[in-house]
């Protein structure tokens, strides 16, 4: 059900924050997960990425470890939002753990902006299976940077 947002009702996106290949998450070399992410055409607000967990993502005997589902969250959101140009840090991420995680699951992470105001961005996410069917929700606020904290996160991601 979620496949046919990897038609031709979407296109391919790379994460706009600094140093995004370096991440453990989404970067080339990533331990924990194989994503592919998507913006939906006409709604680029609304990411949706395809994931694989690997083996190191487990936690309980066959399922994902909170924490890797947790950060996969945490950096969906964020690329949603850094690509509508909203430079933002995290500020809080509530997670709702709904049912155990397979690692084998064909699985997608869903992120919409909700709310935008002038010092936040609001996001509503989920890990889900094919269906649709929710194992993770999760709503995060974002704080929005000023042009000067920007730029000064940018001076200090750069290569030395």
């Amino acid at each position: 059900m979620l496949d046919h947002l990897f038609s031709d009702r979407s296109e391919a996106v790379t994460p706009a924050f600094p140093n995004w290949q370096k991440s453990f998450i989404s970067g080339a070399e990533s331990p924990l997960f194989e994503i592919e992410h998507r913006i939906e055409i006409g709604n680029p607000r609304h990411l949706i990425s395809r994931v694989k967990f690997k083996e190191k993502t487990e936690g309980p005997p066959g399922h994902v470890h909170g924490g890797a589902s947790a950060a996969l969250i945490d950096e969906t959101m964020g690329i949603v939002v850094w690509h509508n140009q909203f430079y933002c840090l995290t500020r809080s991420l509530n997670l709702q753990y709904l049912k155990p995680l397979p690692l084998t699951l064909d699985a997608f992470v869903t992120a919409e902006i909700t709310l935008v105001t002038d010092r936040t961005v609001e996001v509503a996410c989920a890990i889900q299976d094919t269906k649709k069917t929710p194992y993770v929700s999760a709503q995060g606020v974002f704080h929005r940077l000023r042009p000067e904290q920007l730029q000064k996160f940018i001076d200090s991601n750069s290569p030395r």
